[in-house]
């Protein structure tokens, strides 16, 4: 923490860009990762960050910037506790998203003048209309597979494989 105040290191989960006081999400997403803790128990790593939330959270310079917990915080640890590799957390952050994002296009597709805030920026420059082509008659595109490649995983993140290494020369 003292890094942090020192702006070192950032405390990933906590503030948010648009909701300055606190994130309303966080606290719906609480009551759920309070709900995940006791089906899957808390591990030594869901506790330090529980530590972490709380110390924080009566930290002046935390109080006094506004930085509470963000729905990423919790839904981060509920993703832990359900033994999902940390590599994985990113795409599982943008899942929900993109329902959010959807709307924000369906929204600005409808208003005069579009919105005022528009995440993520994305300009469509295919085709305005195509036809609908059954699977079984669609041509093949150069350069695409047919199938896709397999990503093996051995549950193992990169983060694990990186600390296994710590003090062993790589030669």
């Amino acid at each position: 923490m003292e890094a942090v105040k020192r702006r070192e290191k950032v405390l990933s989960g906590f503030g948010h860009r648009i909701y300055k006081t606190s994130d309303p999400r966080s606290f719906i997403v609480r009551k759920i990762a309070d709900e995940v803790f006791k089906v899957t128990g808390r591990d030594e790593l869901l506790d330090t960050a529980m530590a972490l939330h709380d110390a924080a959270m009566k930290d002046e310079y935390f109080v006094k910037r506004k930085l509470a917990p963000n729905v990423d915080f919790w839904s981060g640890l509920i993703y832990r506790a359900m033994g999902f590799p940390m590599d994985f957390f990113p795409v599982l952050f943008v899942v929900p998203r993109v329902v959010g994002w959807l709307a924000h296009w369906r929204q600005m597709m409808m208003q005069d003048g579009g919105v005022k805030i528009w995440r993520p920026r994305q300009i469509y420059v295919g085709a305005g209309k195509r036809d609908y082509v059954p699977i079984d008659e669609r041509q093949a595109v150069e350069g695409i597979a047919k199938t896709p490649t397999p990503v093996p995983h051995s549950g193992i993140t990169k983060r694990t494989m990186l600390a296994s290494f710590k003090g062993q020369s790589k030669l």
